[in-house]
């Protein structure tokens, strides 16, 4: 429900009303100080936006700390919360997590450390999921030097006004995003499984330890070992002119950064960026036609991401990327798994920035079976593709609802 009185959120639970009280995070928090002095942990732990806390080994695949610095490092304790400085897209003015992670561990000195009392740890853990405080650090805290960074005094961090509604109420919304983040829990472990599912189906079906039957339940004939440069045509792309920014009309134009933002979707129909018949002829650029392709990062860092989605219009493509136009050899949705298999950051070229091109990865050999294993084999995966799609879009309802809730439930 609404209401007028200030200190007062939009959505409420009907048993409680009267204005929030605030107090200072100083007021309902300590600041760790203890530090690994006798080297009792080894463990470091580190403060992701997107994951939480969770082990740098987990984070990074290995320990990037110093060892024989470790007992400068803070002792992080089962329910603490951290304060990372390190701005990023998923935080604007740096996260505040709580370890969850049921045991203690190390973090660095650089991090801030703090554990509560006199407030419920659910409720104060995902009021800094919202973005309600990230006006008091905007506008006490500096980035200097360090853009990446955002500088603020912990004199001054721990001052950081709280929303303090009774605890009865604070119980109540903590255990509701609690019950919420334990569905969204679930809905990840589905699609983790269904994702580790399909990565074992194309262990067994590429190594051919489970292969489909024709209509006479007989084995298709022997896979026949082809290279990509035999079976379709690889394209590379042109440098986008910055004049030509926007526009919805005209002829797609995918950059490499139009990947990113896809998430799981397989196909690319839409784009950032068009450009019309006039321009592409001022420009000869070479459109690559109406047939099925696949298109991915040829350049830098973007290349370990291997991101490739299947076109069906005719499009161009800037310079960091690559296509790859089926011939009728393949049936496409088995083409597309196929790419998924190839690990096409081994045929990058050391340098500054990693990079390949199509003399590189034509020469990759593939095993081929007819058009009409193909076609099963596509129509398979394609399938429990479809099981993963929708999964995702549970999983983004279900997250979008929880920012509803966050928007409305806290002042």
């Amino acid at each position: 429900m609404t209401n007028e009185l200030k200190n007062v959120p939009e959505l409420r639970f009907p048993e409680f009303d009267g204005e929030w009280e605030e107090r200072n995070l100083e007021e309902v928090s300590n600041k760790v100080t203890e530090k690994n002095r006798s080297n009792e942990l080894s463990e470091t732990f580190t403060n992701s936006a997107e994951y939480g806390i969770i082990s740098q080994q987990d984070y990074f695949d290995k320990a990037i700390s110093n060892e024989k610095n470790l007992s400068n490092y803070y002792i992080v304790k089962k329910d603490d919360f951290v304060y990372n400085p390190r701005i990023s897209n998923f935080a604007p003015v740096g996260p505040i997590k709580r370890n969850k992670l049921n045991r203690s561990g190390l973090m660095s000195p650089l991090y801030y450390v703090f554990r509560t009392f006199n407030i419920n740890m659910d409720y104060i853990g995902t009021y800094f999921e919202t973005f309600y405080w990230h006006k008091f650090m905007k506008l006490n805290g500096d980035s200097g030097a360090r853009s990446d960074r955002l500088a603020i005094k912990d004199s001054v961090f721990q001052t950081m006004p709280i929303p303090y509604p009774i605890i009865e109420e604070q119980q109540k919304i903590g255990e509701f995003f609690s019950k919420l983040d334990q569905q969204i829990e679930l809905e990840e472990q589905k699609l983790a499984k269904l994702e580790e599912q399909k990565k074992g189906y194309m262990q067994k079906i590429f190594s051919q330890e489970l292969r489909f039957k024709d209509e006479n339940w007989e084995d298709y004939p022997e896979w026949e070992i082809k290279k990509l440069d035999e079976l379709g045509e690889f394209n590379s792309g042109v440098g986008f002119p910055e004049k030509y920014q926007g526009g919805n009309t005209g002829i797609p134009f995918f950059k490499v950064s139009d990947m990113n933002l896809l998430g799981n979707e397989k196909f690319m129909n839409t784009a950032n960026n068009y450009v019309s018949i006039e321009q592409i002829k001022q420009k000869k650029w070479k459109v690559i036609q109406n047939v099925p392709a696949i298109i991915f990062a040829k350049v830098g860092a973007a290349i370990m991401l291997n991101r490739k989605r299947m076109i069906l219009n005719p499009f161009l493509i800037d310079n960091n990327t690559m296509s790859y136009s089926f011939s009728n050899h393949w049936d496409t949705n088995f083409g597309h798994v196929v790419f998924q298999t190839l690990n096409l950051p081994k045929y990058a070229q050391v340098g500054a920035l990693p990079s390949y091109n199509s003399k590189d990865i034509g020469i990759i050999q593939i095993r081929l079976p007819i058009k009409e294993e193909q076609e099963k084999i596509g129509d398979f995966f394609s399938k429990l593709d479809e099981l993963i799609n929708k999964q995702n879009q549970k999983i983004d309802g279900l997250k979008k609802r929880k920012q509803g809730f966050l928007q409305k439930m806290f002042v």
